[in-house]
């Protein structure tokens, strides 16, 4: 009888393998009637359009310069170096509310199909650094004060991007920031009062 046991087991074993080995016959029935990987594939993106909404400037930075000459008798000189770093970023939808219409995978690709035409338009790398140096002379005259800004600025634009995914048209709201400026202003001061 215990001899009988590992042709039992070898028999077992034997289907088991069997049946992954060699299909059924209905199982070779799904795996023919189920559709070609093809028709399994993700549908086209095709980015239609962009249709530009606003463009303005963001305010980055404001670096404020007092010169105070109330009570100098000479014009006061002031010489003063500035540095400033932005970075080109791309927003695309709104808290990402239109990507749970599209699927994450299809998601990145749209991405990268906005990049390619903002960088085509606007001549612009999205996630790259653009890094300025200014170096500025400011004066005051004798019994004055004035007060210098340093406003630095990066260019903005909205709109919106239609994109054919499938046969459906989806609009992708997007915003960019891009450029790096600068502007000096004066603002008003004071004048020492004449005794």
């Amino acid at each position: 009888m215990l001899q009988l046991i590992p042709y039992g087991l070898a028999i077992v074993v034997g289907s088991v393998l069997g049946k992954k080995i060699y299909p059924t016959v209905e199982k070779r029935k799904r795996v023919a009637a189920a559709p070609p990987r093809a028709a399994l594939s993700s549908p086209t993106i095709q980015l239609l359009r962009e249709s530009v909404i606003q463009e303005n400037p963001i305010i980055l930075a404001v670096e404020e310069i007092p010169l105070d000459n109330r009570f100098g008798n000479k014009m006061l000189v002031s010489e003063h170096e500035f540095a400033r770093t932005a970075t080109i970023e791309l927003t695309l939808g709104q808290n990402r509310q239109a990507a749970t219409e599209i699927k994450t995978h299809m998601w990145r690709l749209l991405e990268n199909m906005a990049q390619e035409e903002l960088r085509r338009s606007l001549n612009i790398e999205v996630g790259a650094q653009i890094s300025r140096r200014v170096k500025i002379t400011l004066s005051t005259e004798p019994g004055a004060m004035v007060r210098y800004k340093v406003v630095w600025k990066q260019d903005s634009r909205r709109g919106l991007f239609d994109v054919k995914i499938g046969n459906t048209i989806h609009s992708i709201p997007y915003t960019v920031a891009f450029g790096l400026s600068h502007t000096i202003e004066s603002l008003a001061g004071e004048k020492r009062a004449i005794d």
